[in-house]
């Protein structure tokens, strides 16, 4: 059998997978998906498996193990089929993660996230997690913030709590060294928290220089002084 037609995909995880299923099946061969659904037991169809190599979307997890484990088996050279299917998962979980937040719609930019700009989709959705909770009086603890993200059905896209939990470390370490609004730490965005540090560190060293930093800057010399003072 030939090989099959690579779906057109842009760079990213989803690409990624499918060039080494492609990859994989080429080392195995090439087999047909006919003789692919009878080598797996027919437990899926082989209109399924041809479509998890031509169609440009994540397929189903289910497919991709049975086949990557098939195909695996009649590589040459010859495979360890269980790395093999665990390497495939991880393939699989990346482009999944990439797949579920490019599917989600950016909110629309309100009027205190119209000048953050987010490196990534997830951490706007995040943003305006907590900023929502925050204008409501409600607490937005990481628990609070993932039950919220859950109820709008994004917390996946999002990268679950475990995402949550890192992003507040960095935050929290990135606050006590930047000194960052309530509005800049809950965008919860390293690049922000970067920025800010180096703008602090330029208001230090302007005033050792005695120039000192004129209108806003000057108030949050200010507001930095009466915050270290003895």
């Amino acid at each position: 059998m030939g090989r099959w037609t690579k779906p057109t995909l842009p760079e990213g995880p989803l690409r990624t997978l499918n060039r080494e299923l492609h990859s994989l099946h080429h080392k195995a061969g090439n087999p047909s998906a006919r003789e692919l659904q009878r080598a797996v037991g027919k437990v899926v169809s082989h209109t399924k498996i041809h479509h998890a190599f031509i169609k440009p979307q994540v397929p189903a997890w289910g497919v991709v193990e049975v086949v990557v484990e098939q195909l695996a088996k009649g590589a040459r050279p010859r495979l360890a089929v269980e790395e093999e299917v665990n390497r495939f998962k991880a393939l699989w979980d990346a482009a999944t993660i990439a797949s579920d937040a490019s599917s989600v719609p950016t909110p629309e930019p309100s009027q205190d996230t119209a000048s953050i700009t987010f490196s990534e989709p997830r951490n706007a959705l995040i943003y305006t997690a907590i900023m929502d909770l925050h204008r409501a009086g409600k607490a937005t603890g990481v628990h609070d913030v993932a039950a919220e993200l859950a109820r709008r059905g994004q917390l996946e896209a999002c990268g679950g709590e475990d995402y949550l939990f890192e992003c507040v470390k960095v935050a929290m370490k990135g606050a006590y060294d930047a000194g960052v609004s309530i509005s800049e730490f809950a965008a919860l965005s390293a690049r922000r928290v970067r920025s800010a540090a180096d703008d602090r560190a330029r208001i230090v060293a302007a005033v050792v220089s005695n120039n000192p930093p004129r209108g806003s800057w000057q108030t949050a010399y200010k507001r930095y002084i009466a915050q270290n003072s003895d």
